[in-house]
């Protein structure tokens, strides 16, 4: 596991954060919404406490999922052979003093379905199963955004604090 470290290898879902970036708070429109859950549950596997927003060193602004389908090939029957499937979300992070460190940020995932009009059932049930993934692969997005902007921010604060004229 020590060789695995040293290439940078994390076991998913742990993204190492400094101490001070471990107490966050999430504002969205929508807090009950799937993102919302999932990206609470991803950080606080993580090793992220959601704070209240008086408790908090850092605020992340998470904007509403979206979601869009758009037809990719077109078969010989004149119906979509594939669809484009595209899940979007916006994010932006301030210190507590309203200081912005990451502005207002466009997180997607996109994924390729094939359509079968012989097995829509089944194809609904392919697209619901897709769906979940996407927010999950939006959530591990946003996590790495934030490890990069802790990690970014602690050596732009440790370099400055270390320089001496």
């Amino acid at each position: 596991m020590a060789l695995l470290a040293g290439c940078g290898f994390q076991l998913r879902g742990t993204i190492d954060l400094p101490p001070d970036w471990e107490d966050l708070h999430l504002q969205t429109a929508s807090p009950n919404s799937e993102l919302s859950r999932a990206l609470r549950d991803g950080a606080a596997r993580a090793g992220i406490r959601w704070q209240d927003l008086s408790d908090a060193n850092y605020i992340v602004f998470l904007g509403n999922e979206e979601f869009r389908r758009r037809n990719l090939t077109i078969g010989t029957n004149a119906r979509a052979a594939e669809f484009e499937l595209e899940m979007s979300t916006n994010m932006r992070v301030t210190d507590r003093n309203g200081n912005e460190l990451l502005p207002d940020t466009v997180v997607r995932s996109t994924q390729i379905i094939t359509n079968d009009p012989e097995n829509i059932a089944g194809k609904a049930e392919e697209a619901r199963l897709l769906r979940d993934e996407m927010r999950q692969l939006l959530v591990q997005e946003l996590l790495r955004k934030l490890r990069f902007l802790a990690e970014n921010r602690g050596a732009a604060s440790s370099g400055a604090s270390g320089s001496t004229s």
